[in-house]
């Protein structure tokens, strides 16, 4: 039989042991990296979500507000209370019973200069609407959409054959 060197016992487990614990290091680090990636396209996805639902909301109250021009200045002022039926816009895009998105509107700065901005009167028929995903409150999205009201007054006789003074439709 042959002896060890007193210095020598343990040598083969402390290599072990430091192995190991390099091992595990690493294994740790690699599912660190790999629940951060989830996370982050987990993130992504919603935000995308939330993006599209705000996009859904202004789709969706377009027509609402375009229909309600003449109330608009009840729409700008602070007080609910005067607010029309319907309004702000929501909507349910899920079927859930919950409401995902909110739209409403906001007066644009078209007050004239040195006149300061008031924000609860439109004075020249253009507004944002602004929609708000309210489904995805970790990541919230707002969009907004400039709307603009005109009104007729061009006469479009010329360009039905009779013309006005008989211009046919030589415009």
């Amino acid at each position: 039989m042959t002896r060890r060197n007193s210095s020598e016992r343990g040598a083969a487990l402390a290599v072990t042991l430091i192995l190991t614990t390099a091992l595990l290091g690493a294994g740790a680090l690699a599912l660190y990296l790999q629940l951060s990636d989830t996370k982050a396209a987990g993130s992504l996805t919603e935000s995308r979500s939330a993006l599209y639902c705000a996009e859904a909301g202004l789709a969706s109250g377009r027509a609402y507000v375009a229909a309600r021009v003449g109330e608009w200045g009840v729409m700008l002022d602070d007080d609910p209370d005067n607010d029309p039926d319907g309004y702000p816009v929501v909507g349910d895009l899920d079927g859930d019973g919950a409401n995902d998105y909110t739209v409403s509107i906001r007066d644009n700065d078209d007050e004239i200069a040195p006149a300061d901005d008031v924000p609860t009167v439109d004075l020249d028929g253009t507004i944002f609407m602004v929609s708000t995903c309210i489904k995805h409150p970790d990541a919230p999205r707002e969009v907004l959409e400039m709307l603009s009201f005109g009104g007729g007054g061009t006469n479009y006789r010329n360009q039905s054959g009779q013309g006005v003074g008989g211009s046919s439709n030589a415009n």
